[in-house]
C-alpha cells in the first residue's frame, strides 16, 4: 500500500480514472480528514496541508490530535515467551508473526481492556493443560513479568489451559 507519512501521520493513496485525480485521507484518526491532488506533488502538498489543518482544528477546539499508527511495532519478552510463541506457531503451522498478528487481533476484538485476572492473581495461578492435546495432564506455575501478563493470559486461552 502506498502512503505518505509527515509529522508523525500517515496518508492513503489512491487514484481515481474517472476523475483523473489522485486523493487519500489521513488513516488513524476518529475523524476524516480528505486531500487530492492532480499529480503527486500537488497530492503530498495537499496531504501536508491537510495534516497542518487538522492539527490546528484540534488546537482550536482544545481536542487532543490522534497520532496515525502504521502497524509495525516492536514488541520486547522474555526469551522464554518467545519460545514458547515459536512452539505454538509451529504447532498451528505458521509463522511467528501471523500468529502474534491473529492473537492480537483475536484479544482486541473479543476481550474488553482491564477484563480478566489481576497481575498477582495471573502469576500465582496453576495452568493446568488439557488432556486431551497432549496425553497426560500436566500443572505448572508460571511467573511472568507484568508486561507480558496480556499475552501469557492469550497464548494460554488459545491452548485451552485452565487459568
Amino acid at each position: 500500500m502506498n502512503t505518505l507519512k509527515y509529522k508523525g501521520y500517515v496518508g492513503s493513496v489512491a487514484y481515481s480514472e474517472a476523475d483523473q485525480v489522485f486523493f487519500g485521507k489521513i488513516e488513524g484518526i476518529d475523524g476524516l480528514v480528505n486531500y487530492e491532488g492532480q499529480s503527486v506533488g500537488e497530492l503530498t502538498d495537499a496531504f501536508k496541508e491537510a495534516v497542518d489543518d487538522y492539527l490546528v482544528f484540534c488546537e482550536e477546539k482544545g481536542l487532543k490530535p490522534e497520532k496515525s499508527y502504521t502497524g509495525t511495532f516492536n514488541v520486547r519478552i522474555s526469551p522464554e515467551t518467545h519460545r514458547g510463541i515459536a512452539r505454538l506457531a509451529a504447532q498451528a503451522g505458521i509463522s511467528i508473526n501471523a500468529f502474534v498478528k491473529q492473537t492480537l487481533s483475536e484479544a482486541v476484538s473479543h476481550r474488553p481492556l482491564g477484563s480478566g485476572m489481576t497481575d498477582t492473581e495471573f502469576s500465582s495461578s496453576i495452568l493446568s493443560e488439557p488432556d486431551a492435546s497432549y496425553g497426560r495432564k500436566k500443572e505448572l506455575t508460571l511467573d511472568v513479568p507484568p508486561e507480558d501478563i496480556p499475552l501469557a493470559q492469550e497464548i494460554a486461552r488459545r491452548m485451552g489451559w485452565k487459568l
